[in-house]
Formats: C-alpha cells, structure tokens, sequence
C-alpha cells in the first residue's frame, strides 16, 4: 500500500501491482489526450488504448517475467508509471511505456522512472536502453536527446487508423553510473 499524507515523500517510485491497473489506465489516457490530441484524433487513441492498454493486457504484462512496471508517486498519489521489457534474445532492454498524468509533470517523476529504467538494465546486465518515441512527440524526443538518447530507427507506429514516424534509440549505460 503506498503511504499518504505526511508521511509520504514528496515523490517515489515503486513496482506497480494488479491493484494499480485502474491508475496506469488513467494515467495513461490522460498523458495520451494531452501528448498525441494534437496529431492523432481521439477515437483512433481510444481504439488503440482500449486494446492494448485494457485491464486484461495490463494484467497480462505485469505477469509475464519478461516484463516489469514501475509507478511513479507524487506525496503517495498515483502520478505516472513505466513499463519495461527485458529482451535476453533481442540483447534489448526497452522501456515500452512511460507516462506521468499531465497535472503531475514538472516534479522529475519522469526522470526518477528513467533513473529506475537505467537501474534495473544495469542490474539485469544490459549495456543500453531503448525506447521508442513518435516524431511529431517533440517535447519528449528532446528531453530523451537531454538524457543522452541517440535515435537509430525509424518505423511507422499505428493508433486506430492512423500512423505516424517512430523514432527507435538507445542510451549506452556506463558501468557503475547512469
């Protein structure tokens, strides 16, 4: 359970449960509609939400030991959340999904998950982290470029009908640091 009230720190992450699929839902619809509004139209997001991101996929994911999700708090709250992949055949680690609510960004909870993303490859023994991000996304793909990521890949992305540019790239990871 996580902590609330004054106890809470300011912000934290965790590993996500079961119990957090309503949230990860929630958050991610609302980062979607504010992020994606202005190039992809709803009905194709709510398409693609609905069946990637229902509570039975979600469930699924965070079953699969391939797979790891981390929320973000902000003072004990729900506040973002990341998922990641661990690829042994592929060599890839990847962080499939990362959002914050859009009332919650501003507060590093974003860099707090990419720290934890960072973490857990090294821990696992990878050498890197990819992600991918669409190209009309901006905002997000220099952020990514400010922490140190190199886009190498280009492919569509389809949401609903329509399709966009992803842009696919790694972050070498230094021994002992991030």
């Amino acid at each position: 359970m996580s902590e609330t009230g004054a106890d809470a720190p300011p912000a934290s992450i965790r590993p996500w449960t079961e119990a957090d699929i309503p949230d990860v839902r929630r958050i991610g619809w609302e980062a979607w509609k504010e992020t994606y509004g202005a190039f992809i139209p709803e009905a194709d997001l709510r398409v693609y939400h609905d069946e990637h991101y229902s509570a039975e996929a979600l469930g699924r994911n965070l079953r699969k030991p391939s797979m790891r999700g981390y929320m973000a708090l902000l003072e004990g709250k729900p506040a973002g959340y990341m998922i990641m992949s661990f690829d042994r055949p592929a060599g890839r680690c990847h962080v499939a999904s990362i959002y914050v609510h859009p009332g919650s960004q501003g507060h590093g909870l974003g860099s707090m998950l990419m720290d934890e993303a960072f973490r857990a490859a090294r821990e696992a023994h990878f050498d890197r982290v990819w992600l991918g991000v669409m190209s009309e996304n901006a905002k997000t793909t220099a952020w990514y470029r400010s922490l140190g990521f190199t886009f190498v890949e280009e492919a569509p992305f389809t949401m609903g009908g329509t399709t966009v540019r992803h842009l696919i790239g790694y972050r070498l990871l230094v021994k002992g640091g991030t």
